[in-house]
């Protein structure tokens, strides 16, 4: 039974506390820059503009929430937007960085140069590379690391789609298990690639960047510089895409891209990746689409890494009716990777790792007040691979792992203002049986501008393969970790309420937040205080219990085609509850602005944004810490013509070592682009 009878005087007395010292350290600066930019909006707007702009936002389709299409205005779920506009005013090299400005999302332990791990990146508290967050590429779970920002060869990173093959990205948040099952505790980001277009569109780009390296400070003083102190490393991006109509009902996309970059260890090491993604789509008739699509990727980082990757995916809707609507679909995924080299001192890991999943969906739309949705999914998730460690001993990793699942959910909209979604969901595991999550949400409209939502949920997660099934201790860093075969599954209840409100002839929107996950039996890695292979030994296990809670606030304008702004903060408190300490990678305080400007008239736009980060812990002890910090970046464009526009990037403007003098990172960082569509 999950224990909450102190939690809420601690939440009450640990963000008073935090927010007013927060305040103590400049919020009155932050907020004065808040009216600022709203009286700024204010002074651009036009009322035919405003209403473009907040209508056009508010009536785009959204359908990870509830897997059924919603207005973004009527979607029941909290769930937030990042559209094709929104990616090109950011300063994004990869898709973490186009989600750092969303509040309750944390990238701080992460550079903006190709192939570097995003591994620490969270949701709400809790880690997308541990498998609390799921991530979704086209409604697909997304699998494999290296080059995709993930950790270790189980592990997951949210940098598998170059930014420029993606639309848009769905993020829903809080326990979403009861339609996406393990793995989706703290929510789920779908990133959503570009479309078959309507007509013969063709899109090419080249970016060329430079940066240096920070040097790195232990904790004893001592001083490491880079082998290249004083000079530039690069980084290039190309891409070329066409698309076209075969005929009425048929179309197809080709998307090719390619990254390059030197790192940002103390030695420069190419890293480099090309990838490519194909797309059918066909109309058959009135009621049926089918769709293909083939993506495949090949990665390799100087000397140490090589892994080549491919997805196939296919699905066809069958729509009889209005009433009616079937979807069948189902992809392949398949990772062969090669990290390191015999006798090298981290170890040489080879082997592959595969996915499979077919998926089956039905929602009835009763009556205009309700839809019914029932699915089931089949999962297989397959690892055969060696880690040769450096002293010798090998470990030997073949598993599968089975998971079959049915899923139901009802929407229901009384009274007009009122919409409730229950849903429940069963999964059988292959290693730990059955499990059953419920969800309950529900959204009420105060008024056209007024919006509540609500849910609460259980969400439950299998430890990952690696912290289960490794038969010998493989070297980690610094450090050897041992699996645990007795691990239990992680089990949570999730909660959370937002209120929604737009301004201004839906000129601005305002929305605040409240969540809190409370989690049974949490894995963690921890000093077992013996040593092997004379390097610290670690080993994974169970935490009784560990929750975390916080405040989200989001403002973002949508007065004019000119000028438009977002805000982002959140405000996170966490506690491992045998410890009575934070859990690691977690700071109190994220804070974002993201104001962007555009003179249509001669063809010129910029954009910044400034990020904050408080604090945070890097061991369970709390006695190591990456120090508050700042991040500036700031961008200038220039439309050449309606076909051609050419961009000047620059990041960390003030040259900020991010907190973390302990590790290398990178300091200012400058790109140029040029982006041409035929």
């Amino acid at each position: 039974m999950i224990k909450q009878t102190t939690s809420a005087k601690h939440l009450q007395s640990s963000m008073i506390a935090g927010i007013f010292d927060y305040m103590g350290k400049g919020i009155s600066t932050i907020i004065a820059v808040i009216v600022v930019v709203l009286a700024a909006s204010v002074a651009f707007a036009g009322d035919d503009e405003a209403e473009k702009k907040g209508i056009t936002r508010l009536k785009d389709i959204v359908v990870t929430g509830t897997r059924t299409p919603h207005a973004l205005k009527d979607v029941p779920v909290e769930t937030v937007l990042i559209n094709r506009e929104d990616i090109e005013r950011t300063n994004a090299q990869n898709a973490m960085d186009v989600l750092k400005n969303i509040p309750g999302i944390d990238s701080s332990v992460h550079d903006d140069v190709f192939g570097i791990y995003t591994w620490r990146a969270k949701l709400r508290g809790l880690n997308f590379n541990d498998g609390y967050g799921l991530i979704l590429i086209d409604g697909q779970r997304a699998m494999g690391c290296g080059q995709s920002g993930g950790m270790g060869e189980y592990g997951s990173g949210l940098n598998q789609i170059p930014v420029d093959m993606i639309e848009r990205i769905e993020v829903v948040k809080g326990p979403s298990s009861a339609l996406y099952g393990s793995d989706a505790m703290a929510g789920v980001i779908n990133i959503i690639t570009k479309k078959t277009p309507k007509k013969a569109t063709g899109r090419a780009g080249v970016s060329y960047g430079w940066y240096k390296i920070k040097e790195k400070k232990s904790n004893s003083g001592t001083i490491t510089k880079p082998s290249d102190d004083g000079q530039s490393r690069n980084f290039s991006k190309n891409y070329v895409s066409f698309g076209d109509k075969i005929s009425d009902r048929f179309g197809y996309l080709l998307h090719y891209n390619y990254d390059g970059a030197e790192d940002i260890g103390q030695d420069p090491i190419k890293s480099n990746r090309h990838s490519f993604m194909g797309k059918l789509d066909a109309d058959l008739s009135e009621t049926i689409d089918l769709y293909l699509k083939y993506e495949v990727s090949d990665y390799e980082k100087a000397d140490s890494r090589e892994e080549e990757s491919y997805r196939v995916s296919a699905g066809i809707d069958f729509r009889p009716t209005d009433n009616h609507f079937f979807s069948l679909k189902g992809y392949t995924y398949a990772w062969d990777f090669t990290h390191g080299y015999p006798g090298f001192s981290y170890g040489y890991k080879h082997g592959d790792v595969g996915y499979n999943q077919g998926e089956v969906q039905y929602t009835w739309y009763s009556s205009d007040w309700n839809a019914l949705t029932l699915g089931g999914e089949v999962q297989e998730q397959g690892i055969d691979y060696v880690i040769e460690n450096a002293d010798g001993s090998m470990v030997n990793v073949k598993e599968n792992v089975d998971t079959s699942s049915l899923y139901v959910q009802d929407e229901i909209t009384l009274f007009e203002d009122l919409t409730l979604v229950a849903g429940l969901r069963y999964d059988d595991h292959s290693t730990f049986g059955s499990e059953v999550n419920p969800k309950l949400s529900f959204m009420y409209k105060f008024s056209e501008n007024t919006t509540l939502r609500a849910s609460g949920g259980k969400a439950f997660k299998s430890p990952t393969l690696r912290q289960l099934y490794y038969d010998t201790p493989y070297r980690h860093g610094d450090y050897y970790c041992k699996s645990n075969p007795d691990l239990k599954p992680e089990k949570a209840i999730g909660y959370s309420a937002s209120i929604e409100q737009w301004l201004f002839d839906q000129g601005i929107m305002v929305n605040l937040g409240y969540f809190r996950n409370d989690v049974d039996d949490m894995v963690i890695r921890e000093d077992t205080g013996t040593t092997y292979n004379g390097l610290p030994l670690k080993e994974y296990r169970n935490v009784e219990e560990a929750w975390t809670q916080g405040i989200e606030f989001m403002c973002r304008t949508y007065f004019a085609e000119e000028f438009s702004a977002s805000l982002s903060y959140t405000y996170t408190d966490s506690e491992n509850k045998e410890t009575g300490k934070e859990l690691i990678y977690t700071p109190k305080h994220v804070l974002s602005i993201l104001p962007a400007y555009e003179l249509k008239k001669y063809g010129l736009g910029t954009s910044a944004t400034v990020s904050y980060i408080g604090k945070q812990y890097t061991n369970s002890d709390n006695t190591d810490e990456i120090d508050a910090h700042t991040v500036v970046d700031a961008k200038i464009y220039k439309n050449l013509s309606d076909k051609a526009k050419l961009s000047f990037e620059a990041d960390n403007i003030f040259d900020s070592d991010k907190g973390d003098e302990g590790n290398f990172r990178t300091g200012r960082t400058f790109t140029v682009k040029l982006d041409v569509s035929f």
